[in-house]
């Protein structure tokens, strides 16, 4: 494999030259890049497409290196040749990887091979394919980093999921529903039966009037005291709703803003309730994403895969996304 493929000079990649709308990602040849020092070289069998992309996409995120740029920031493939220093790791080996600079500070997934740190790569455990592999991903580990680093999910918790039909969204889902906490889910109406089959106790829709989403949510917990645990995905639009469920010392987790940055709130609210807000951004450690790729191996969780596409088909994939139509992950897959 390593000799075949230094007969490849090109390969085809999604490729943006400037920020924009979807109509920026243009599919053409490009070289296959080189791997450096204590890099592999990996042929891509799926990236996934995450709400990053798209800020990296739009210049929302800044992408810190020179056009041309490739993104993807959640990878699955096997590797196709070592550079120099690497060791412990194969050619033909199977491996996951997902970091904050991969699709940022240097090429993304959205390619037929790329080039990734070798203390970066996480090992596909027997019985999980390519395709779940990299659904994990930054949704998951985002979720995880969430719920247990900032939230402490455990049982007897009562925990309210915003945005719940996103990546991010069923991961924490699926999280909630393993430690033993009851779960109530906002999302859209017509993606209900696929939340209460993930896990979800209750599911409310998201487009009904605040006050109505609050009033349901205080009557689905015992005693109508509220969620001790909010994961708040979206933001500007969400945060007093998620401290106006609040149970007296509950704690609001922020992982994501969809909806933006800038967000009012009432402050006398959560000194009412001792309640706690909290921001969520860290590395998976390493122990823990081995943990969580062993429990998808055994089906504990399961992948949550809205659409695979072709990688030429990307722009369509962002545009998916952004209109709100996709439930779980969209996985891009090289045609070759």
């Amino acid at each position: 494999m390593q000799h075949a493929i230094a007969q490849l000079s090109t390969m085809k990649a999604v490729v943006m030259r400037g920020p924009g709308g979807p109509q920026v990602l243009s599919y053409e040849d490009m070289l296959v890049p080189e791997p450096g020092l204590g890099e592999v070289l990996v042929r891509v069998r799926a990236a996934t497409v995450n709400h990053t992309d798209i800020f990296h996409r739009t210049g929302q995120f800044s992408i810190q290196k020179e056009m041309p740029h490739v993104l993807g920031m959640d990878v699955a493939g096997e590797i196709v040749r070592l550079g120099e220093g690497v060791e412990g790791w194969d050619v033909g080996d199977h491996v996951v990887a997902t970091f904050e600079a991969l699709g940022r500070e240097r090429n993304g997934a959205y390619a037929e091979y790329t080039t990734l740190p070798a203390n970066q790569l996480y090992r596909i455990p027997d019985g999980l394919d390519f395709i779940p592999a990299a659904s994990i991903g930054l949704a998951f580990t985002t979720a995880w980093i969430a719920m247990f680093y900032n939230g402490h999910v455990g049982a007897g918790d009562c925990v309210v999921v915003h945005a719940a039909s996103s990546g991010v969204g069923t991961s924490a889902l699926q999280i909630a529903r393993w430690k033993g906490a009851t779960v109530i889910a906002i999302s859209e109406a017509n993606k209900a039966e696929r939340l209460h089959r993930l896990g979800a106790h209750v599911v409310l829709d998201r487009t009904a009037p605040p006050e109505s989403i609050i009033q349901n949510v205080m009557q689905a917990t015992e005693g109508g005291r509220g969620a001790s645990l909010v994961l708040d995905l979206v933001g500007r639009a969400s945060l007093q709703q998620s401290i106006s469920m609040l149970r007296r010392r509950g704690r609001i987790v922020c992982a994501g803003t969809l909806s933006g940055d800038v967000a009012q709130i009432n402050v006398m609210d959560l000194i009412m309730k001792n309640g706690s807000i909290t921001g969520s951004f860290d590395l998976i450690r390493r122990e823990d994403m081995e943990k969580i790729l062993s429990l998808f191996a055994d089906e504990t969780f399961i992948p949550v895969i809205d659409s695979v596409m072709p990688l030429s088909l990307a722009r369509s994939a962002h545009e998916r996304i952004e209109s709100g139509a996709a439930f779980g992950k969209i996985v891009l897959v090289p045609e070759t």
